[in-house]
């Protein structure tokens, strides 16, 4: 397990033992040094992006101030998009990216998230490098910055033109949660390009994440219908997710959303390989979906790079996890909400259908989950009263369901999740293997 680095680069609570403007100096000396030896390249450059939360200014500062230190040249983007950032990394050509953000955790949390010259995330062994390059005994030297700024978003704005006809959304009204987050400058742009007349909710003026956005998509909800909107659609804090909801105030569900996405992609004729990636705690009942039509699901471990790398592996060009967060890899390496939600309501629109009828194609399967505290992460195949009755419930279950079972990459905890078709089959075997993890761990 790394020190730093988690699922999707390092995020914590700012000012804690991590996330502060020393701990950025440190890792933009580490960065720098990574890039030198890497990229074999006398002057390495990198593209920097934050979302508007206020302790991203320092965390910049010390970034730069490190990177400065070893002789990288920085620009920057200023605050973007976590796409529009991935993007403008491809687009001037930069050896790297980096973003400030904690997506969609709490204002009160920060992150650093790295892209490759690729508009990429980095691999784990690229990450493994690069915390073994950090160096926490070695002293701060911060300064105010004063880098050269480049403005991305307009020809971010303008690359979706290659992607959506104009003005396909004309006649349509749409409400945009922004989460009071790093798209206010773009979204509604991009979704007043296409013609909609758009209703924008939290646009700067709060808190980031503060009971808004896609955590809290229950604000969308009713906004679509105070305003009579043909759909609503959240962002996270810095915009790689979104959700969605229908004209009559209804939350798409996240593994429905990925079927749809699927459907019209094989529909389109844009569905390389046949295949699909998502997690594996996406739900059998979009697995079995995408069967019926036709599509086989491959599933990879949490996180967008684990998408991403399985995308790669099958083939796929397009994947994504249940939280919003999808990759369409035609179009950018990385998720991009806004993409998303523009291919989605372009797709339905043109169906001739409402998202209601459509998602009605996927039936879900019950699920019981739940997490429980361990004292200690042993292996699950070493507690044999465990794997025993594990084995057993699987057997029970067949085809008809199954079970995930593992520990927790960021808490000491077990997490369970149990589905099956037949829903109180699905609650009888979550408790007994509740029961048995309370036992023994």
């Amino acid at each position: 397990m790394m020190k730093y680095f988690g699922t999707d680069g390092i995020r914590g609570h700012y000012g804690g033992d991590i996330i502060n403007p020393h701990f950025a100096y440190l890792l933009g000396i580490a960065l720098g040094k990574y890039l030198q030896e890497t990229r074999e390249l006398k002057r390495p450059s990198v593209l920097i992006g934050r979302d508007p939360r206020k302790s991203g200014e320092s965390l910049f500062d010390g970034l730069v101030s490190g990177l400065t230190k070893l002789g990288i040249d920085s620009l920057d983007a200023g605050i973007v998009p976590t796409p529009s950032l991935a993007f403008g990394i491809r687009h001037l050509k930069m050896d790297m990216g980096i973003m400030l953000t904690a997506s969609h955790n709490p204002h009160t949390d920060n992150g650093i998230k790295l892209f490759s010259a690729a508009g990429e995330k980095l691999k784990i062994e690229e990450e493994i490098r690069i915390e073994g390059l950090i160096d926490p005994m070695q002293e701060s030297q911060i300064n105010e910055t004063n880098i050269q700024k480049v403005e991305i978003t307009e020809t971010y704005l303008q690359n979706l033109n290659q992607y959506f006809e104009p003005e396909f959304l004309k006649g349509q009204r749409i409400v945009l949660d922004l989460a009071n987050g790093a798209t206010k400058e773009t979204s509604v742009e991009a979704f007043r390009m296409f013609g909609a007349e758009v209703i924008a909710k939290n646009t700067g003026s709060g808190i980031i994440n503060d009971g808004v956005g896609s955590e809290h998509p229950e604000e969308i909800s009713k906004a679509v219908l105070d305003n009579n909107a043909m759909f609503g659609f959240a962002h996270d804090g810095d915009g790689d997710r979104i959700i969605a909801c229908d004209q009559n105030g209804i939350i798409l569900n996240g593994d429905k959303a990925l079927g749809l996405l699927a459907y019209f992609a094989k529909k389109q004729g844009n569905l390389r390989q046949e295949s699909f990636v998502a997690t594996i705690h996406s739900n059998s009942g979009l697995e079995k979906f995408l069967q019926s039509i036709g599509v086989k699901l491959h599933r990879s471990d949490v996180g967008d790079r684990n998408v991403k790398l399985m995308m790669d592996e099958v083939g796929s060009n397009w994947g994504g996890e249940s939280s919003g967060h999808v990759l369409a890899t035609d179009y950018l390496p990385t998720g991009d909400g806004l993409y998303t939600g523009l291919f989605l309501a372009k797709q339905i629109l043109e169906s001739n259908q409402d998202m209601e009828s459509l998602q009605k194609k996927i039936s879900l399967w019950p699920a019981q989950s739940g997490a429980f505290r361990v004292a200690k992460k042993i292996p699950i195949n070493e507690i044999t009263p465990l794997q025993q009755r594990l084995e057993s419930c699987e057997k029970t279950l067949g085809d008809s369901g199954r079970i995930l079972m593992r520990y927790s990459g960021t808490e000491p905890k077990i997490r369970l999740l149990v589905e099956a078709i037949d829903e109180e089959k699905a609650k009888e075997i979550f408790n007994i293997l509740a029961n048995i993890i309370q036992k023994t761990l």
